[in-house]
């Protein structure tokens, strides 16, 4: 739950609220002051209780999906960076902006773009690699007697 922004101007002073976003801490502190705090001579209904119950577990399913997602998304790049390090010293052919790029791979780095490799001193994302071989050796380049 996020609160919008508050300013308060009283006596010649200024207090801005920021927002907060409320965790679920926060909401089951609100339940336990709300529950301690109600008229024992009408107490909160039952529906009404049902449905904050009901709300506090929506809440924490979504922070355990959050939590899941952050680590399937932490081992896609572990995943992704391993990938672009089996690369180094391989003939690559990629294709950047319509341009079709060869060249062998000399380095990986991690950038705000993702995973990008030096091939033949320009970076290429990883995912512009279109096809990877190994290196020619000099026996494969010379003629045959």
């Amino acid at each position: 739950m996020n609160a919008s922004s508050v300013t308060a101007t009283g006596s010649g002073t200024t207090a801005t609220v920021t927002p907060k976003s409320l965790g679920k801490d926060d909401f089951l502190k609100l339940l336990a002051a709300q529950l301690r705090s109600q008229d024992p001579l009408n107490p909160m209904s039952n529906t009404e209780f049902i449905a904050q119950m009901a709300q506090f577990s929506a809440l924490e399913q979504m922070n355990n999906l959050n939590e899941s997602f952050n680590l399937v998304r932490q081992e896609l790049q572990e995943t992704m960076m391993l990938q672009a390090v089996s690369l180094i010293g391989k003939e690559v052919t990629a294709v950047v902006d319509d341009q079709t790029l060869m060249g062998t791979v000399s380095k990986v780095s991690w950038t705000a773009e993702g995973v990008m490799l030096l091939v033949g001193g320009q970076q290429v994302p990883l995912q512009a690699i279109a096809e990877v071989a190994m290196p020619a050796t000099p026996a494969q380049t010379e003629p045959a007697s």
